[in-house]
């Protein structure tokens, strides 16, 4: 699974924002680094920012990107569209919740979703992908909020506990499968960006 990739520093949410430069390079990277891999199916968030970061590969390969709102974005409503270091405007709740001072798992920012509402659809697409019998990788292209959360389904962790693990842009995440239980084999793999120069221009900015 891999991470939508080159955008600012914005709460996204569903906000269907599109790639930067340094995204459509990293969609580049990604393509290069799957290319000799077997590719069963492809699936991404119908989001811009995720769809877009995965065409280089599809393309590649001829295979259908096939779209899933399960793989979407966790929905922040309101506070859609405000940069992390300006969040004046949002109701204090709000601002809690994107300084990750609380993240309690039933609460909805107004329009958004919470915590719960994406583990279950979380879930949801993993009880799916459990009734796939193909060969070759399945390659799914989502987000920040939905690959914290897998991450929780998986190890077993509070949805409303800090975070520990990191989720940086571009990078994979490869999950096995084995009958109707996941595993994390790599998480947060980036060797793929450093061998593009990619992590070279990041860590000098």
């Amino acid at each position: 699974m891999g991470k939508q990739i080159g955008i600012k520093k914005k709460i996204q949410g569903h906000t269907n924002t599109a790639l930067d430069g340094d995204g459509h390079r990293e969609a580049v990277a990604i393509s290069e680094a799957l290319d000799k891999d077997n590719i069963g199916l492809i699936f991404s968030s119908p989001l811009k920012r995720a769809y877009s970061s995965i065409e280089p590969l599809a393309r590649k390969k001829q295979k259908a990107i096939i779209c899933s709102k399960n793989l979407i974005e966790r929905g922040f409503g309101v506070v859609e569209g405000l940069e992390m270091g300006n969040i004046k405007s949002a109701k204090a709740y709000e601002q809690k919740l994107i300084l990750r001072q609380t993240a309690e798992k039933n609460y909805r920012p107004d329009g958004g979703e919470s915590l719960c509402d994406v583990n279950i659809r979380v879930k949801e697409f993993l009880g799916f992908l459990s009734t796939i019998h193909i060969k070759g990788i399945v390659v799914c292209m989502t987000h920040g909020g939905v690959l914290d959360i897998l991450h929780r389904i998986i190890m077993n962790e509070p949805s409303s506990s800090e975070r520990k693990w990191a989720i940086p842009n571009g990078a994979f995440f490869l999950i096995e499968r084995c009958k109707s239980e996941f595993k994390i084999i790599k998480w947060a793999e980036t060797s793929h960006l450093d061998s593009s120069g990619m992590l070279d221009e990041y860590c000098n900015n």
